[in-house]
């Protein structure tokens, strides 16, 4: 046990010894994982049911992959300044009534700057803001025919927060884990994204 606590107490060492931030570099990372969001189907489905004097079956998607690119920039030993570009795939909410489907999907997109504080152990922490759009896009299928309700676009801005970890491959290259939750996505207020994620930075 005495030889495991030590082993540790020295990985850590070394972790915080390699990890720090160096003023004045620039290094390049990317991101995936899942963006977790919440597109109110329920609410949806009971307007649509109190609409129709009927039940609504209803389907959504808790999550869909994301993907992040950023560049950070040193400013000292532990804080960092942070741009990146994100993009989610679809997700999907499908109601059901009466044997025709009315189906909406989402995408979220956009840019966000956050300062990042890097501990010696290798947890970060990071919070800024971002602009960001949700595209729209809802149609209605009848008899196996499919019609376009037609698309909307929402753009504005919102703030973030994060954390996570760095471990150090080699001299050039570590991977991270992390979370940021961006709050009110395209500017929308309760439309509120969590991206949980892995990723590599050089």
């Amino acid at each position: 046990m005495k030889k495991l606590i030590i082993g540790i107490f020295a990985l850590v060492l070394f972790q915080s010894q390699s990890l720090k931030a160096e003023e004045g570099k620039f290094r390049i990372g990317v991101e995936a994982g899942y963006a977790y969001a919440d597109l109110g189907a329920d609410k949806t489905a009971q307007e649509l049911a109190n609409l129709a004097g009927t039940t609504v079956a209803y389907t959504y998607d808790k999550a869909d992959l994301m993907g992040r690119i950023y560049g950070q920039y040193g400013i000292n030993e532990t804080l960092s300044a942070e741009v990146g570009y994100f993009n989610s795939a679809p997700l999907d909410a499908t109601y059901t009534i009466s044997g025709a489907s009315a189906k909406e999907s989402y995408e979220f997109a956009g840019f966000d700057l956050s300062a990042v504080y890097q501990a010696d152990s290798g947890i970060y922490g990071k919070a800024g803001i971002h602009s960001s759009k949700i595209d729209g896009a809802a149609s209605l299928a009848i008899g196996g025919t499919t019609y376009n309700l037609g698309s909307s676009t929402d753009t504005g801005t919102g703030f973030l927060v994060g954390a996570g970890y760095e471990v150090k491959i080699d001299s050039d290259m570590s991977w991270t884990i992390g979370v940021s939750y961006y709050d009110s996505a395209g500017g929308v207020s309760g439309a509120d994204v969590t991206f949980i994620s892995a990723g590599l930075k050089f």
